[in-house]
């Protein structure tokens, strides 16, 4: 399953601050049973929530259990819960391993009925929201060269993000 938590970062003079929290949150997060990789992601493009992270989970139970309550979640982000606007979790079936996007690619994040917009080859994996705040119903995600998705910016229903770092793997 996926976990995506999608955010606006509202103090953005302390950019470099939360990128090194948010690097940490992420391993703290691999350290979780049920949590097997994360990866985030900057929309090249003006978004109300330009940064997502992806991340592989085992299900919903990951985020009742002691260990996730104790380390994780909205309670445990301490000074930055209200630097961050625009903040939705969602958990997603349909797509057993977040996409590995790497550094010169693309992922882009498509609506429920905003696919025409996007090229015919273009491989979505449509996954459907069965947790958390579920804020959309459904959602897509494709993997593309930038020459591709670049074109898609700033069209409606569709968001073009640029990883900020690899795909980090939790142990197994």
């Amino acid at each position: 399953m996926i976990y995506m938590v999608e955010m606006a970062l509202l103090d953005t003079a302390r950019r470099a601050e939360w990128e090194e929290w948010y690097t940490a949150h992420q391993h703290r997060l691999l350290s979780i049973p049920g949590i097997h990789a994360s990866q985030r992601f900057e929309c090249i493009h003006i978004t109300p929530a330009p940064f997502v992270a992806l991340h592989e989970v085992n299900g919903p139970q990951v985020f009742s259990s002691d260990t996730y309550r104790a380390s994780a979640g909205p309670s445990n982000t301490g000074e930055w819960q209200t630097k961050m606007g625009n903040w939705h979790r969602n958990l997603f079936r349909g797509l057993d391993h977040t996409p590995d996007v790497a550094m010169d690619a693309r992922l882009v994040v498509i609506e429920r009925n905003c696919e025409a917009a996007l090229p015919r080859h273009a491989d979505v994996r449509w996954m459907e929201a069965v947790g958390l705040d579920r804020s959309v119903r459904r959602r897509g995600l494709a993997v593309m060269a930038p020459a591709n998705a670049d074109l898609l910016a700033d069209t409606p229903g569709i968001r073009v993000l640029k990883p900020l770092a690899g795909r980090l793997v939790g142990a197994a």
